[in-house]
C-alpha cells in the first residue's frame, strides 16, 4: 500500500509539471502570436506585400562639348522607351490593341511586342524582367534631327520647324493612359545629339554603345547600354565626359506596385538610391565660323582636310576634313520616316565611303607635303652655312644627277634665281641642289628633331605621326639607300609624309618667333558637381633657335609666293589685308581596281596643298589646306586658304585696322561689320 501511494504521489507531481509545460507553451504561443498580429501585424502586412527588390542603374547626362563661343556642338537630350514587365500584363492582347489605337504602335510592331510579352511570360525568370516594347517614343524633338518641336493646336500634333514633318507626342500619350496599361510604364534615357551635324565630327566625335567583349572586359566598369567614345575628344575625354551612374532601388509588390523602401521596415529600409553624377562640360578652341567657311570652301572637291591654328596659342580654331559623317543616331530611322530611292543611292553611298573614307580625318592623316617642305629645306640649309638670301642658282628646267633627270614642274626652267624667289617661285632645281648638299640625315633632323614632322604633335585626338625618312631607315626597309633620295626628300616628295597639322604647326614656330606649339581642341573642362573651371593653357613643346634673320627670309619668299605676280599662289592674293604663305604640289599617283573611269582619272592626279599665315604683317593665323588629288597647290588648296582667311579677317577687321590697304574709311567701316 505504501508502494502504491508513492506510485500515485510521483505520478501527481508529473502530471502537475506537464500541465505547467503546455501552459507555458500556449502561453508563450499566445504572446507570439499577439505581437505578430497585433504588436507587429502591421509591418508583416507590408512584407507580404513584397515581390522582389528593383535595382535599376540610373545613367548620367554626359557632359555637353561647346564650340569657343558656347554654342552647342554635343550634348545628351532625354528620350523615352516603353517598358514592360510581362508578370504584370494583365492582358497582353488587349493592351497592345489599346497601344495600336493611340498611335503609340503601328501595324508591324504590335505583333512583335504582343509576342514578347507572352514569350516571357512562360519563363518564370524573364516574366518579372524590364522589356523595352518600343525604343524612343517621339517627345518633344523631332526624331529625326532631335530639333525641338512646337506644338499645332489646328492639328493637334506637333511640327518640326526645321524639316515641317508632324507628329503626336508618344511619350505624352502613354503617361496620360498608363492606368489602362497594367505592366507599362515610360522609362527615361539619354542619347547624343549633335546640332551641327557632318561640319564638327571629326573633331568632336561620336560615341556608341559598349559591345559585349567590353562589358566583359571591364570588371564591373560598363554595363549592357552604356555608351563610350569612339573617336574625337568625345573618346579621348570619355572618362570626364562620361560621369557616374547612380542606382534607383525600390520594392516592387505582389501586385506590381512600387514601394519605396524608406517606407518599409527592416531590411529594405537600409536600401539606399544615389543620384547620378553629370558628366564634365568640355568648351573646344574650335571658333565655327572658321569651322562653316573652310568646309564650304572644299565642300566643291571630292576628298581634303583644312586646320586652321592661333599661331601664338597652338589653339585648333577649325579642324574640317572631307567628305564628312553625320555624328549620333536618329531617334528614327530615316527609312521609317521617308523611304530611300530605290537601291543606287545605297551603292553610291557605299562606293563614296570606300573610296572618300568620310570616317577618317584628313587633317591628322599623312600624305607627301611636296613643296610646302621647301621651308625646311630653306631653313636647314641657311643654318648648316650651305645658303644664303643671295646665293644664285640656275633652272634649265632640271638637274642632272647621277645620269638621272631631276625635273623642276616649270619645264623650261627659271633661270638665274636666288633664294627669296626660289621660294616663292618654288624653283625644284634650287632645292634639288640643297638636298643634295644637305644629305637625307641632315634634313631629317631639321625636320624631326626641330620642327617636329614625323613625331606626335601632342593634340588630344588620334593622329598619325608621319614619316621622316633617314638613310638608316632605307637600309633597314628596303636593304639599300640611294643618294637621289635626299633630292626627293628636300621637296616634299619620295617618302616623306606629314599631317596638315603638322606642317600647320611647323609654319606656326616660323612666324611665333621659334616657339613650336602644342597644338590642342579642349579649351577649358568644367566640373558641374564642384562648380569648378579648368583651363587648358599654351605649351611650348620646344623652342626653334632660328636667327630672325633667317627667318625674315623664309618670310619674304613666302610673302611674294601669294603677293607677287610670279609667285605661285598670286591668284588667291587678298590685296586689301595680304595673307602669306607657300604651295604645294605632290606626286601622288593612285590606282584602285574596279573604279569608275571618273574617279581613276581623279586618282592619276597630284595633291594639291597650301600652308600660309595672316596677316602678313602680324601673323595670327596659320592655314593648311589639303586638297586629295586636287592638282596644283596654287590654283586648287590656296583659294581654299583664302576663304579661311577672309573669313577671319571679317571677325577681326577692328583688330587689323591699321593693316588693311586699298580702302577708304567708310568702306572699311561697312568690312568692319560682323
Amino acid at each position: 500500500m505504501i508502494g502504491d501511494h508513492d506510485g500515485f504521489i510521483e505520478y501527481r507531481t508529473h502530471f502537475r509539471w506537464a500541465v505547467l509545460l503546455v501552459f507555458l507553451a500556449f502561453l508563450m504561443l499566445a504572446i507570439r502570436l499577439f505581437q505578430v498580429q497585433v504588436i507587429d501585424g502591421e509591418r508583416y502586412e507590408t512584407l507580404a506585400m513584397v515581390s522582389h527588390v528593383v535595382r535599376n542603374r540610373i545613367q548620367p547626362a554626359r557632359g555637353s562639348i561647346m564650340d569657343r563661343d558656347g554654342n552647342i556642338l554635343a550634348m545628351d537630350v532625354e528620350v523615352a522607351d516603353l517598358a514592360m514587365v510581362p508578370h504584370y500584363v494583365r492582358d497582353p492582347a488587349a493592351e497592345v490593341a489599346r497601344l495600336l489605337e493611340l498611335g503609340v504602335l503601328v501595324a508591324d510592331e504590335a505583333p512583335r511586342v504582343q509576342d514578347q510579352i507572352e514569350q516571357a511570360r512562360k519563363d518564370k525568370k524573364k516574366r518579372f524582367f524590364r522589356l523595352v516594347g518600343k525604343r524612343n517614343l517621339v517627345g518633344n524633338r523631332c526624331p529625326d534631327d532631335l530639333t525641338v518641336m512646337n506644338f499645332d493646336a489646328s492639328k493637334g500634333r506637333l511640327v518640326c520647324p526645321k524639316c515641317g514633318a508632324s507628329h503626336i507626342d508618344q511619350r505624352a500619350v502613354v503617361q496620360a493612359h498608363l492606368h489602362e496599361l497594367s505592366g507599362f510604364s515610360l522609362q527615361a534615357r539619354m542619347v547624343r545629339w549633335y546640332p551641327m551635324r557632318g561640319l564638327t565630327s571629326h573633331a568632336v566625335g561620336f560615341v556608341n554603345e559598349v559591345s559585349a567583349s567590353e562589358v566583359d572586359g571591364a570588371v564591373g566598369r560598363f554595363r549592357p547600354g552604356d555608351v563610350v567614345g569612339r573617336t574625337g575628344i568625345e573618346k579621348a575625354l570619355d572618362d570626364q565626359l562620361r560621369g557616374r551612374p547612380g542606382e534607383d532601388v525600390f520594392v516592387r509588390s505582389a501586385g506590381g506596385r512600387r514601394l519605396e523602401t524608406k517606407d518599409l521596415p527592416e531590411p529594405f529600409s537600409e536600401l539606399v538610391s544615389s543620384l547620378p553624377v553629370q558628366g564634365q562640360d568640355v568648351t573646344l578652341t574650335i571658333d565655327l565660323g572658321l569651322q562653316q567657311a573652310a568646309a564650304t570652301a572644299l565642300a566643291r572637291y571630292r576628298s581634303g582636310a583644312v586646320v586652321a591654328l592661333d599661331a601664338d596659342t597652338g589653339e585648333v580654331l577649325a579642324m574640317v576634313s572631307h567628305p564628312t559623317f553625320e555624328a549620333g543616331r536618329r531617334v528614327i530611322p530615316r527609312s521609317a520616316i521617308a523611304s530611300p530611292p530605290g537601291g543606287a543611292a545605297k551603292k553610291d553611298s557605299a562606293i563614296e565611303a570606300r573610296l572618300f573614307a568620310p570616317q577618317m580625318n584628313k587633317a591628322l592623316e599623312a600624305y607627301p607635303p611636296g613643296s610646302t617642305f621647301k621651308i625646311v629645306t630653306t631653313i636647314a640649309a641657311l643654318m648648316e652655312g650651305l645658303a644664303a638670301e643671295d646665293l644664285e642658282m640656275d633652272c634649265p628646267g632640271f638637274y642632272m644627277f647621277r645620269g638621272h633627270k631631276f625635273r623642276c614642274f616649270k619645264h623650261y626652267g627659271h633661270g638665274k634665281i636666288e633664294l627669296v624667289d626660289a621660294i616663292s617661285k618654288s624653283c625644284d632645281v634650287y632645292f634639288y641642289i640643297l638636298g643634295e648638299q644637305l644629305g637625307i640625315d641632315l634634313i631629317a633632323h631639321w625636320a624631326r628633331d626641330v620642327f617636329g614632322l614625323g613625331e606626335p604633335t601632342g593634340i588630344e585626338i588620334s593622329e598619325k605621326t608621319g614619316l621622316i625618312p633617314t638613310e638608316r631607315w632605307y637600309q633597314r626597309r628596303r636593304h639599300q639607300y640611294q643618294p637621289g633620295f635626299a633630292l626627293n626628300t628636300a621637296v616634299g616628295q619620295g617618302d616623306v609624309k606629314t599631317t596638315p597639322l603638322a606642317m600647320a604647326r611647323a609654319y606656326a614656330a616660323v612666324v611665333n618667333g621659334g616657339r613650336l606649339m602644342r597644338p590642342h581642341l579642349v579649351r577649358s573642362v568644367r566640373d558641374p558637381l564642384a562648380g569648378t573651371v579648368s583651363n587648358v593653357l599654351p605649351e611650348v613643346a620646344r623652342v626653334v633657335e632660328v636667327p630672325d634673320e633667317f627667318l625674315g627670309i623664309v618670310k619674304r619668299g613666302m610673302e611674294g609666293a601669294v603677293n607677287s605676280e610670279e609667285g605661285t599662289a598670286f591668284s588667291a592674293a587678298l590685296p586689301e589685308l595680304p595673307f602669306a604663305g607657300k604651295t604645294g604640289t605632290a606626286q601622288a599617283r593612285e590606282s584602285r581596281p574596279g573604279v569608275p573611269a571618273e574617279v581613276a582619272a581623279w586618282l592619276l592626279q597630284d595633291h594639291a596643298w597650301f600652308i600660309g599665315y595672316g596677316p602678313a604683317k602680324r601673323p595670327r593665323l596659320v592655314v593648311a589646306a589639303f586638297v586629295e588629288h586636287g592638282g596644283f597647290g596654287g590654283a586648287e588648296a590656296a583659294p581654299v586658304a583664302r576663304k579661311v582667311f577672309e573669313a577671319y579677317y571679317a571677325a577681326h577687321a577692328d583688330e587689323f585696322s591699321d593693316l588693311w590697304q586699298g580702302f577708304e574709311e567708310d568702306v572699311l567701316d561697312v568690312v568692319r561689320e560682323p
